[in-house]
């Protein structure tokens, strides 16, 4: 009877072991580079392993059609999913933005005081050609669900100036868009194509 017992208990341990290994496993996420564009694993990582997003991170100056663009870029984790039970995350970086007059005396636009997990500007992946450059999406909620895609790439070696280029992909307007049927046109607040300087 003792022997059965000493049995039971060594079975148990071994069974407790194995259950926390399983669930160790389970926990320790696959990482993955920030290049990669292939579907992952659930509940895996898409890495910033070599900080290049760091290099944008920080807050960037321009003008354009007499008014001041400042946008603040910030290195986050997100969490991303193909499906509902499909889980991964993902290194981007986030924009914070405002517009201000040439004066920079009043706003015009300003979502600065967002969460990093609210912001209107997410990023999405590296392109490698023709330029080595980053995706953006746009999406505005307080201005008709506006959205588009911006690109961003650094024209100088020591990463002080970025080109940006944006292109509005904005569809449909909601039924309650108050721009909807009147001859106003829909609030632009980010240019098209700047210089921006790092500040």
């Amino acid at each position: 009877m003792l022997a059965l017992k000493k049995i039971n208990k060594t079975n148990m341990k071994r069974i407790l072991l194995i259950i926390m290994l399983h669930a160790l496993a389970l926990s320790c996420a696959q990482i993955y580079p920030i290049y990669t564009t292939d579907r992952v694993p659930l509940n895996a990582y898409i890495k910033d392993i070599n900080n290049e997003l760091l290099s944008y991170e920080g807050t960037w100056k321009g003008q354009w059609d007499n008014k001041v663009f400042y946008i603040t870029f910030k290195r986050i984790k997100v969490q991303k999913d193909y499906s509902s039970d499909h889980i991964f995350y993902k290194d981007v970086l986030v924009g914070k933005f405002k517009v201000l007059t040439a004066d920079e005396v009043l706003t015009i636009y300003d979502n600065t005081n967002l969460s990093d997990n609210n912001t209107k500007i997410v990023g999405s992946r590296f392109f490698l050609t023709p330029v080595h450059r980053y995706s953006l999406i746009y999406v505005d909620p307080d201005i008709c669900s506006r959205s588009g895609s911006i690109r961003i790439n650094f024209i100088n070696s020591n990463q002080t100036q970025l080109n940006w280029k944006y292109t509005d992909t904005t569809d449909m307007l909601p039924s309650d868009c108050p721009y909807l049927n009147t001859p106003d046109p829909l609030p632009d607040p980010l240019p098209k194509e700047i210089i921006l300087t790092k500040q």
